[in-house]
């Protein structure tokens, strides 16, 4: 056997390995999203509940406000802009059922977990920035967000939440010790 026949049946079973990975990798990548994208989902939003909850409990309350004004009337010693972005992809599971329901129309709720993460995990984020500057409070929070995909039409989607505001230190602050 020459050089050229073993080369041909080598790209001819590396073109039959493509198609079958395109043949297969679809519909089992569609049935692993199916079965662990959202109980991948929930898990993470369950962490990041906790995370809050810890934080809370570290300040006795939460340190996020969407108010333009510090909630105390003392001598600020510090501000500082604070900021933090988190970018998620839904699972296929969850783009295909948002898929049937903008056909057949319903309320499209196989996001939801999605947006949730994306929410609290920025503003975690921001609570964690907060903490660890050792600042009072963040005062004129702000989330903006925007979905991000590519130019074709059978693409991923993202979702970019990106949230800001101002950390404050109060003068004779307990937190700042």
């Amino acid at each position: 056997m020459e050089i050229w026949d073993v080369l041909g049946l080598l790209f001819v079973f590396l073109i039959i390995l493509v198609i079958a990975f395109f043949v297969f990798f679809g519909p089992i990548s569609f049935l692993i999203s199916m079965i662990f994208s959202r109980r991948k989902h929930r898990k993470m939003i369950d962490d990041v509940m906790d995370r809050v909850s810890s934080t809370v409990n570290e300040y006795g309350r939460d340190p996020l406000t969407n108010k333009k004004n510090p909630s105390k009337n003392e001598q600020i010693s510090e501000a500082k802009m604070i900021q933090a972005n988190f970018v998620l992809g839904p699972g296929w599971w969850n783009q295909w059922i948002a898929s049937w329901h903008t056909l057949f129309g319903g309320n499209i709720s196989s996001f939801d977990d999605v947006l949730m993460l994306a929410r609290q995990d920025v503003l975690q984020s921001l609570r964690d920035q907060a903490s660890e500057g050792g600042f009072d409070e963040v005062v004129n929070v702000r989330l903006e967000s925007a979905r991000i995909s590519y130019l074709s039409a059978k693409s991923s989607k993202y979702i970019d939440v990106f949230a800001y505001g101002t950390a404050i230190k109060y003068a004779n602050s307990n937190l700042s010790d």
